[in-house]
C-alpha cells in the first residue's frame, strides 16, 4: 500500500480529518461575535458538504469564501431564529408555571412552533451553502425538503441535538466534551449531517457544481 498516493484510503482519510478540525476551529472563530453565528455555520457546511463530494481545494479558502458570499443571508436567517427562539422559549418558561387548560393549549403550541423552528434550522443553513437564490424560496425549500425527507430529519435532529445534551447532562466530563466541541465536535456533527443531506442535494445541483 503506498501512503503517498493521494488515492490510498488512509490519505484520504486523513484528508477528510484536516477538512473537519480546521473547519471546526474557523467555525469557532468566526462565531465569537454570537451575531455571526449563522455565516460561520453556513461556510462550515459549506465546506463539509465540499468534503463530502470530495471537492474541497482548501479549507480555509472555501470557508472564508462561503463565509463571505452568503453573510447577509445567513445573518438575517439567524437573527430572525434567534428571536423567535428567545421569546418562544420566554414563553414557554412562563406558560409552564400556570395549570390552566388555556395556558397547557398554548404550551402544547409554543412547543409545536419551538419543533419547526428547530427543523428549519436544521436545514436552512446547508441549503444556503449549497444553493443561490432568494431568501424566501431558500426558506421555503428548507421546509419542503424537511418534511420530504422527514427521516433525514429525525437523524440530523438526533445527530445534532444528543451530543449537546450529553454535554450539559454530565458535568464531570464537560472539559472532556468541551474538548472535543473545540477540536472537532461541530465540524463532525456538520459532516455527518452533509453525508445525509448530499444523497438529495446531488440531485438539485447544477452539473458545474
Amino acid at each position: 500500500m503506498n501512503l503517498l498516493n493521494e488515492d490510498n484510503i488512509v490519505h484520504i482519510f486523513l484528508n477528510k480529518i484536516g477538512d473537519i478540525v480546521i473547519a471546526n476551529l474557523l467555525f469557532i472563530l468566526c462565531s465569537i461575535p454570537l451575531v455571526t453565528i449563522g455565516p460561520s455555520l453556513t461556510a462550515l457546511y459549506h465546506c463539509m458538504l465540499r468534503t463530502v463530494k470530495d471537492n474541497n481545494n482548501g479549507t480555509i479558502k472555501t470557508f472564508f469564501r462561503a463565509f463571505k458570499e452568503n453573510f447577509v443571508q445567513s445573518l438575517i436567517v439567524w437573527l430572525l431564529i434567534a428571536a423567535a427562539g428567545f421569546v418562544l422559549i420566554t414563553n414557554m418558561l412562563f406558560l409552564i408555571g400556570n395549570n390552566g387548560a388555556a395556558s397547557q393549549i398554548l404550551l402544547y403550541g409554543s412547543c409545536a412552533i419551538l419543533a419547526l423552528l428547530i427543523i428549519f434550522t436544521l436545514y436552512i443553513f446547508p441549503v444556503i451553502a449549497a444553493f443561490a437564490n432568494t431568501l424566501r424560496a431558500l426558506s421555503r425549500n428548507a421546509f419542503l425538503l424537511a418534511f420530504i425527507h422527514f427521516p433525514t430529519t429525525l437523524a440530523m435532529a438526533v445527530i445534532s441535538l444528543l451530543p449537546m445534551y450529553m454535554t450539559y447532562q454530565d458535568i464531570e466530563l464537560m472539559p472532556l466534551y468541551a474538548c472535543c466541541w473545540f477540536f472537532f465536535g461541530f465540524g463532525l456533527t456538520a459532516f455527518i449531517n452533509s453525508c445525509l443531506l448530499y444523497r438529495f442535494f446531488r440531485k438539485l445541483l447544477p452539473e458545474e457544481e
